[in-house]
């Protein structure tokens, strides 16, 4: 009795020994496969200012650049994708000032490119909004590396609503992570106006995208959204 008492012990303890291990496995794998991360990293933006709006103009629209970035983050080319003559030249001046962060693959600082895409959002007190459609034109230039890297384009946006009772005015920068479903998921304020800075992200909340991708597969990347609230006092 004794010796197979001793006998079943062992078996439990060896099955017990091999459940222990078997788990371990699951669990690092499991643990593994949760930190995988993509070997890419997109180009962001990590400071921005005011966008001027243009004297003696009161025009309402959208202007899209693309900027091409080196290794250090820094502008090689901007590129107009959406033109409104009256307005793009103030959006160009800006970014001048802005600082970026490279893109990276494998850890290895690469040139990419991220793209700005600014709203020119007036609003008229006596008439509400100039308009809370927003029709975009397609993009008027091809993307120099569009076989390697694809930033996210706007398909569908709005302008913001004016907080009800303000009299704020001033530029907006958002910068805004679209996964790689197309949808908007991650929102920061890169410069802003405290009750405008909402009223922008709430905006961009409706808007769809689609999805940047890197040699043709989908990939999570950064655009860069910019509001010009600008009030028509006349």
């Amino acid at each position: 009795m004794k010796n197979g008492s001793d006998t079943n012990m062992r078996r439990y303890v060896i099955f017990a020994a091999g459940a222990i291990l078997l788990s371990s496995l699951t669990i690092a794998a499991a643990g593994s496969k949760t930190h995988k991360t993509s070997p890419f990293s997109p180009a962001g933006i990590t400071s921005a200012s005011n966008i001027a709006y243009p004297v003696n103009t009161l025009a309402s629209g959208a202007v899209s650049l693309l900027l091409s970035l080196d290794g250090s983050a820094n502008i090689q080319n901007v590129q107009v994708l959406r033109d409104s003559p009256p307005l793009t030249s103030s959006v160009q001046d800006a970014v001048q000032l802005w600082t970026f962060t490279p893109a990276s693959l494998h850890g290895v600082p690469v040139a990419s490119e991220i793209s700005v895409t600014t709203i020119f959002n007036i609003f008229n007190p006596a008439g509400g909004a100039a308009s809370q459609s927003l029709v975009l034109a397609p993009s008027q230039s091809v993307y120099p590396d569009a076989s390697q890297f694809m930033p996210p384009q706007i398909t569908l946006a709005s302008y913001a609503n004016y907080p009800a009772n303000s009299v704020a005015q001033g530029t907006v920068v958002l910068d805004v992570t679209v996964g790689v479903a197309g949808q908007p998921k991650q929102f920061r304020a890169v410069y802003g106006v405290a009750p405008l800075t909402q009223q922008a992200t709430n905006a961009v909340k409706t808007w769809q995208f689609s999805t940047a991708t890197l040699k043709g597969q989908p990939v999570s990347a950064h655009i860069i959204i910019a509001f010009i609230f600008q009030r028509n006092m006349s």
